[in-house]
């Protein structure tokens, strides 16, 4: 086994796509495949489903991924880490909660700015798969809820505080200047599905009135809840600040009562972290931290 191997089962994974990986590599497909044969081999088990395509990993492929991950990002980071002087460069990954997609556009051309060599690759995820993300390595960085059950125990640095709003289309729907929670009783809605974080906030608001909501559309997009409240099709709850051109035209967003939940940066603590990732942390923590999102 050797670390090229790894390398293949990283493309592979990334790919989903024997062709597209062997291109990533520099290598041909049969080439390719001959190596994750061979990988398969020495360690005695099937790692991939084959069949006329890709069509995934085995159980015990899934788990050779996650250290094949870590190996090759660690020998990224060595060879950098062994040349202190050397100008940033490698992959930093960044997951993101769909709602902070704004706020990462604020600070990433300071990065690209900063580091011109770095490669960044950002992933749209849940709260979840943010922070399964993180402590499995696929993810260096992610802009998420540190209140939320599942980041706890990663280190932050807040960003800013988000506020849930009712937003609706004007051409559809007259919303009061200043609503309370009981008024979502009035309306149609169109929500987030229950796994992601803003629903289960709201969910839990919702509890506190005996209410349980009974959508009649739910996505686990808001790029796709965009298209329902321009449509007309119902009132959502979601972030304020979405209620602008990032999300459709002619909507209004009007804030809901209570706290914010603060949005910060997450990342692994208790441990050595590489030259990139030190470097980036420091840029960041120069940045002027926001007190509010509003819409």
């Amino acid at each position: 086994m050797d670390h090229r191997q790894l390398g293949f089962l990283v493309a592979l994974a990334n790919e989903r796509h024997f062709g597209r990986a062997a291109r990533v590599c520099h290598v041909t497909q049969p080439t390719l495949s001959a190596r994750l044969k061979q990988l398969e081999e020495e360690l005695g088990t099937a790692l991939i489903l084959r069949g006329h395509r890709f069509e995934g990993f085995t159980p015990e492929g899934e788990r050779v991924l996650t250290h094949a991950r870590r190996i090759i990002a660690e020998l990224d980071e060595l060879k950098g880490d062994l040349s202190p002087e050397a100008v940033l460069t490698g992959r930093l990954t960044l997951g993101v909660v769909p709602s902070a997609l704004a706020a990462v556009g604020e600070f990433l051309p300071r990065l690209r700015e900063a580091f011109p060599q770095l490669s960044l690759r950002m992933r749209e995820l849940s709260t979840s798969s943010l922070a399964q993300g993180l402590e499995d390595g696929e993810l260096d960085l992610a802009v998420g809820y540190p209140a939320a059950p599942a980041m706890s125990g990663f280190a932050c640095r807040p960003l800013y505080q988000e506020h849930s709003a009712l937003i609706a289309s004007q051409a559809h729907f007259l919303l009061p200047e200043t609503p309370a929670w009981e008024c979502l009783r009035e309306y149609p809605l169109v929500l987030l599905t229950p796994e992601m974080q803003q629903r289960r906030r709201l969910n839990q608001q919702l509890a506190q009135l005996n209410h349980q909501p009974s959508p009649l559309l739910e996505a686990n997009s808001i790029a796709a809840l965009g298209v329902m409240l321009e449509a007309g099709l119902g009132v959502s709850v979601l972030a304020e600040h979405l209620a602008d051109s990032r999300l459709g035209t002619g909507l209004v967003a009007r804030r809901l009562p209570g706290e914010g939940e603060t949005v910060g940066l997450l990342w692994r603590s208790g441990q050595q972290h590489s030259r990139r990732l030190n470097a980036v942390l420091e840029l960041l923590r120069s940045l002027p931290r926001s007190a509010d999102v509003d819409g």
